[in-house]
């Protein structure tokens, strides 16, 4: 949205009154709205500016909070805003108590429930883009726990999903295979099947590539059946099928089938399972 000279002006009397008063969110929160504006406007220098100011103020709201949940969604929304202006360090350093703060709950005896899940989802976000995929790891992991066991199956489904990716992506492959098969469980009992069979298709090849034949046949079982259920046609069904035959080591068989399928898939993933052709030939 963008604002007049008078609406600008007013804004920024708000956020200096909002800081008189030691209301560090409130004036974030109309910096942000400046800085914005400055943005529309091309305006790059201002925009910088009050993003920087936003995040200065979301940080030192964040560090008088004494929710943990809070302040982790304080530091979140300051290190964008400092990422935005190009303070690289100082969103490092938000980086860095939003980790002390998981390690702060994780340890404690707090509730946590939907909002607080959504948080903790947010933070592992917030690693995954800025590279620290261990950490992001880790949150994913815990918070599709927290889900699975408040029946938030969906959820869970979908955080199980990203910490696998994560592991897939360190080459921690045991662990992407189980987190996998963890999230397409979930996917099942809440009848989302296609993203069931995508998962235990995903978790399949990972057994393949562990050599773990007979948990990748009942995965690729399993993914038939996912299928079957939500009248999926030939993309996964086929996909699940290459994973059966070679748990099965039929691989000319695989490579015929998998040759029609592969062109609908991304290119890391075909690289990985055609990595499994090459390793059950010598096999």
């Amino acid at each position: 949205m963008e604002f007049n000279k008078r609406d600008i002006s007013l804004l920024k009397a708000l956020a200096d009154a909002s800081l008189k008063r030691g209301d560090y969110e409130s004036a974030a929160r109309f910096f942000r709205h400046i800085a914005v504006h400055y943005g529309l406007q091309k305006d790059e220098v201002n925009r910088k500016n009050f993003s920087r100011r936003a995040g200065e103020c979301y940080m030192h709201a964040a560090e008088k909070s004494k929710n943990p949940f809070n302040a982790t969604m304080l530091y979140l929304k300051a290190a964008e805003s400092l990422i935005e202006c190009g303070d690289a360090e100082i969103a490092d350093y938000c980086g860095l108590r939003i980790w002390e703060n998981y390690i702060a709950v994780r340890e404690s005896d707090l509730e946590v429930g939907s909002e607080e899940i959504h948080v903790l989802k947010l933070a592992g976000d917030f690693f995954f883009a800025s590279g620290d995929l261990k950490k992001a790891a880790v949150i994913y992991g815990d918070a599709a726990e927290k889900s699975f066991r408040d029946g938030k199956l969906l959820l869970a489904g979908n955080l199980y999903r990203n910490a696998g990716d994560c592991s897939w992506r360190m080459g921690e492959i045991e662990d992407a295979a189980n987190l996998h098969l963890k999230a397409a469980d979930a996917y099942l009992w809440c009848q989302e099947y296609f993203e069931a069979a995508w998962s235990y298709c995903k978790a399949g090849f990972l057994f393949l590539y562990l050599g773990k034949r007979k948990e990748a046949s009942d995965c690729a079982e399993k993914a038939e059946f996912s299928c079957l259920k939500g009248e999926i046609g030939i993309f996964l069904k086929d996909l699940s099928h290459v994973c059966r035959l070679l748990s099965k080591g039929h691989i000319s068989e695989a490579m015929g089938l998998w040759n029609k399928v592969k062109l609908k898939l991304r290119k890391e993933y075909i690289q990985f399972i055609e990595t499994l052709f090459s390793t059950s030939t010598k096999t």
